[in-house]
């Protein structure tokens, strides 16, 4: 599957005081490759649902293509080899 295809969901949270980073980096990375990107705050319906649904249980949590990949701010180069396989 091509970078631009991914699907990335960024579960966060209004008290997380490092979502805004782990948002960034995601933000710059979707400028680069083009993949479909959306935030979720997990005190939202679909949020929660996502939360439930991979038992996520930390933000900022990064969802790739439906798989739980990341919990917490991914380093840059992990977060591209995430996006590039």
């Amino acid at each position: 599957m091509a970078a631009k295809d991914k699907h990335v969901i960024l579960l966060v949270s209004q008290w997380c005081a490092t979502c805004p980073d782990a948002d960034a980096l995601w933000r710059k990375l979707q400028a680069e490759y083009g993949f479909k990107y959306e935030v979720l705050d997990v005190a939202q319906p679909e949020g929660r649902m996502w939360a439930k649904k991979l038992v996520v249980r930390a933000v900022p949590s990064t969802i790739i293509d439906g798989k739980l990949v990341f919990v917490g701010v991914p380093d840059e180069a992990e977060a591209r080899k995430a996006i590039e396989s």
